[in-house]
């Protein structure tokens, strides 16, 4: 079997757990987005409150959370367990990422307070790892979705994560569905390449919300929505 791919024993019968374990890079045509169909609601006033928020998430070196985690232009470092799957991105304002392979069920809302990464559970479907994802926070970090909208606190994201190309190559499509922002779920995949052995690392330098400079830039350039 192929250094990436781990037999498993469950009831008699075997299945196969592919571990995707590595760094992994989003090169510029890796990128596959179709534009979102959004709900009626979503007007570009709401697309501007969505830019201005998101532009002072950058501004203020909050949290960016998710999706933009999985997009931050530095590979990512993936490593694989028993219990959980960890997604780490080379950037300071890039939360890690814990996809949980033990859990079936969400953390109760009654407990669980929401992120900007959300609540991840994941399983293996045949040598697909599907990742559900709920439990959003709203109105921090950069809530902005690739081909249109936004998350919110009713967002579900779906992931499913498959190897290809003998494991050179790792696609992950993700499906968002929220009535609030979205007409029909939005899909979109990435197409990571594995990184050459040896890769180390490099850390983005500290980001600093009170370096007068940069602060400039961001304050007299703010983003704005245009349709």
């Amino acid at each position: 079997a192929p250094a990436w791919s781990i037999a498993t024993f469950a009831q008699g019968r075997t299945t196969t757990a592919v571990d995707i374990s590595g760094y992994w890079e989003l090169p510029l045509d890796g990128r596959h987005i179709p534009p979102a169909r959004l709900a009626p609601r979503v007007t570009p006033a709401v697309l501007q409150a969505e830019a201005t928020q998101n532009a002072k998430a950058i501004r203020w070196c909050n949290w960016v959370g998710m999706p933009t985690t999985m997009d931050v232009g530095r590979p990512l470092d993936i490593r694989q367990g028993t219990r959980e799957i960890v997604i780490l991105a080379e950037s300071p304002v890039a939360p890690v990422r814990h996809l949980y392979l033990d859990r079936t069920t969400h953390i109760s809302k009654d407990v669980f307070d929401p992120t900007t990464s959300g609540d991840s559970i994941a399983r293996w479907d045949g040598d697909t790892l599907v990742v559900d994802t709920t439990g959003f926070e709203p109105t921090h970090g950069v809530t902005a979705i690739p081909g249109g909208g936004f998350r919110t606190a009713t967002s579900h994201l779906v992931e499913r994560y498959r190897l290809l190309k003998n494991g050179a190559m790792l696609s992950v499509t993700f499906t968002w569905t929220d009535p609030a922002v979205f007409a029909t779920p939005h899909t979109y995949e990435f197409r990571y390449q594995r990184v050459e052995r040896g890769y180390e690392a490099r850390p983005y330098a500290r980001c600093d919300p009170f370096d007068a400079e940069r602060a400039a830039v961001y304050e007299d350039d703010c983003c704005h929505y245009t349709d």
